[in-house]
């Protein structure tokens, strides 16, 4: 994972805006490199000292921010990014939005469930009704004491990354069922699912890292689970091929072996070695 300086955001940000920057205002080159290599940018040399950056396509910049963890998703968020995050002392809550990794300052994790939903839905936290009202930019925490209880006809979509809890209307078009309820995967959320009977969907990363959790983690524990499936889009083959990231697949080597029973999920993983390519979740609401 590259660092990105104050300075190098604003430089992507200018990229975006004017479509070219000269090639030595970037202060990490890496940045360079790994925008050239995704498709994002090309580079011209105009003299023996001067190159410049152009810019090829605009989506991809942002699949490599997201690959990065960070949440900037247009030039708006770039300067909300920036007046936030970067200064001395942010807030949680600030790393938190526009970060996908809070470990890029010191500060240990919230113990509890993090969930939002598609539509209005309502829960029992305590024997207290709440409704969930998916709302951009807002997500909800339960507290891991708190007793949650969901209607039977509650479908559970386990995500990977906060930002599709913060902007779960993105994914509206991905599913049929009306009572979704997303939940980030992590030690309390796989805790309670253990004991639930709902039907549960994996909204994970179409990668064998991603490939590896559900088959390996989430199905043993799903033991009063009727019914579960992994959320694959009909046209995966054409995302990973035109989206997807070798940085990704070259990272997962140790996943290659895994043993898969599901037909559709084997398909998956014949794609992603196809082209040596894996895609992350959240790249699916940027193309």
């Amino acid at each position: 994972m590259l660092k990105i300086n104050k300075k190098d955001l604003i430089n992507i940000k200018e990229l975006l805006i004017n479509n070219t920057i000269s090639y030595g205002k970037f202060t990490n080159k890496q940045i360079i490199e790994k925008l050239e290599l995704n498709g994002s940018i090309t580079i011209l040399r105009k003299s023996a000292q001067r190159k410049i950056i152009n810019l090829i396509k605009e989506k991809n910049v942002y699949l490599f921010l997201k690959s990065n963890d960070f949440n900037i998703f247009s030039i708006v968020d770039f300067g909300l990014y920036i007046s936030e995050l970067c200064d001395k002392t942010p807030q949680r809550a600030k790393v938190q939005k526009w970060h996908g990794s809070t470990k890029i300052k010191n500060s240990h994790s919230l113990k509890g469930l993090y969930i939002s939903s598609l539509n209005n839905l309502e829960i029992k936290v305590n024997d207290e009704v709440i409704n969930i009202v998916p709302t951009n930019g807002i997500g909800y925490f339960c507290f891991y004491t708190e007793k949650i209880i969901i209607d039977k006809d509650t479908v559970i979509v386990g995500v990977e990354n906060y930002q599709v809890i913060w902007f779960a209307k993105k994914y509206k078009s991905f599913f049929k069922q009306r009572n979704i309820l997303f939940v980030v995967r992590n030690t309390y959320m796989r805790e309670w699912i253990c004991n639930i009977s709902n039907e549960y969907i994996h909204f994970g990363d179409y990668d064998l890292g991603g490939i590896n959790i559900f088959v390996n983690e989430i199905i043993p524990i799903l033991k009063k689970c009727k019914k579960y499936s992994m959320f694959i889009p009909d046209n995966i083959e054409e995302l990973i091929k035109k989206y997807g990231s070798f940085d990704i697949y070259k990272k997962q080597s140790r996943y290659m072996d895994i043993i898969i029973v599901d037909e559709k999920i084997k398909k998956l993983k014949n794609i992603i070695i196809k082209y040596k390519k894996g895609l992350e979740q959240e790249g699916l609401y940027l193309l």
